[in-house]
């Protein structure tokens, strides 16, 4: 299996002063001009915002709410944060980019929330995040992979983008370079690829992404048809029939929620899974919600190493313990997206505690900003770290689905699973994903 990153080699890729932001090893509280503070004795208010309602609840919004509501839960039972209850809100991101500005303003101004959790679409993301720094409120988007919401449009472009605003997690660069990575290794024969998206940013930036890596790491290849269709879609039938004679080997999709269990469900009765293969670069979810009819030998890719059934739960027990107690909860394995909501109420967590330590009270919002930039934390997938231009950096994991006993759906194959560490599949701070790409000696 592909280098799995161990904490040395994290240590060592991240630098010992950004883990060190982590241990507090290079902060002083005169870094952050402060002086003693009293820690407030009223409950603290944090906004969870993901899709409740529509074709992305199911899939995306309510498991990572759940999660939500679980560590929120389990943090109160250990004594919220500082001694803090945790007061968590969820609200419903139906309703598109200009309603979550809307929602985002009141949470802020009227509600004075002391951070945002949130956001799964793409558009929500980049309507939202520059809010952060006009209202002066910490906003964590928590799961959105657009990879241009934190680049700039230039290469070396100038980070952090926002003072106030991060992402917990990696952005769509790992999922696109990961799924390359893994057609390069056994699948090297490939001539001829085919892309099905949503029509916006996620999809476009996806295979934008895709292509350029696939281009770089199989000179000549032919690209042999692009389709777009609307995002909410629910026939797919003509688009099916182009992939189909279009003799691609491998048709490349971003397709999510509702789009990606419509588009695979009409996909299975008109027989592309016999005429291709498709590699979903966030596929993790769809086997578990179509069950034993996904087909097999299709690419999946996990948005990370975030799966029930990795990093191994003999090797890590945090995954043994998140995967059990999610479980017990919902009575369904977490996905991806679950993984995600714990990552950014932990990176919140973690960095409150950290600059609270530093300060000697409750920290500002620019406070916690400054101990979130550089922390390092383990997590139920294995090592985050959340870089200099506030993205998260993480490995990523790609399979092959596979019907094995004891499951009712497929899994991804034992034999033919692959985690490419970090530094494969991030470009670093400061360059361009698509720029950075170009720059391999392949």
């Amino acid at each position: 299996m592909a280098g799995r990153l161990r904490r040395r080699e994290f240590v060592k890729w991240t630098g010992a002063g950004a883990l060190g932001v982590a241990t507090g090893a290079t902060f002083s509280p005169r870094a952050y001009g402060a002086t003693k503070k009293e820690v407030p004795k009223g409950p603290i208010k944090i906004a969870a915002v993901s899709f409740l309602t529509g074709a992305a609840a199911a899939p995306f919004g309510i498991p990572g709410d759940n999660t939500f509501k679980m560590m929120a839960d389990i943090y109160n039972q250990q004594g919220g944060i500082l001694g803090r209850k945790i007061e968590l809100k969820s609200y419903d991101e139906a309703g598109g980019a200009d309603a979550q500005v809307k929602l985002a303003r009141k949470l802020i101004m009227e509600d004075k929330v002391d951070v945002i959790l949130g956001y799964i679409s793409s558009g929500d993301c980049k309507a939202v995040l520059p809010l952060s720094d006009e209202l002066g409120a910490l906003i964590v988007a928590y799961d959105c992979g657009s990879h241009e919401l934190l680049e700039g449009e230039k290469s070396p472009f100038k980070y952090p983008k926002y003072t106030l605003g991060f992402r917990s997690k990696a952005h769509l660069g790992i999922d696109n370079i990961g799924l390359a990575l893994m057609i390069k290794k056994y699948l090297p024969n490939v001539k001829k690829i085919a892309g099905i998206n949503p029509d916006y940013a996620w999809g476009r930036e996806s295979w934008r992404v895709f292509e350029v890596a696939m281009k770089k790491l199989f000179p000549g290849i032919e690209v042999t048809v692009t389709l777009w269709p609307a995002l909410g879609a629910t026939d797919y039938t003509a688009h099916i029939t182009t992939l189909m004679n279009s003799g691609a080997d491998i048709v490349h999709s971003s397709l999510w929620g509702g789009d990606a269990v419509t588009f695979t469900k009409q996909a299975i009765g008109m027989g592309l899974f016999q005429k291709t293969r498709m590699a979903y670069s966030r596929g993790e979810p769809y086997p578990q919600e179509l069950g034993a009819d996904f087909p097999e030998d299709q690419l999946i890719c996990c948005a990370g190493t975030h799966y029930f059934l990795y990093p191994p739960h003999d090797k890590w027990p945090l995954n043994k313990w998140f995967v059990e107690e999610y479980h017990k909860r919902y009575n369904k394995y977490p996905t991806y997206p679950c993984y995600h909501a714990y990552q950014a109420f932990a990176v919140y967590k973690a960095a409150v505690e950290k600059a609270a330590s530093l300060v000697g009270g409750w920290p500002t919002p620019e406070e916690i900003a400054a101990a979130m930039k550089g922390l390092a934390i383990e997590t139920p997938s294995g090592y985050l770290h959340i870089d200099q231009d506030h993205n998260g950096r993480e490995d990523v994991l790609v399979g092959f689905t596979k019907k094995v006993e004891g499951y009712p759906f497929p899994i991804l194959d034992p034999k033919r699973m692959e985690v490419f560490p970090a530094h494969m599949v991030n470009a670093p701070a400061g360059v361009r994903t698509e720029d950075w790409i170009q720059s391999w000696k392949v």
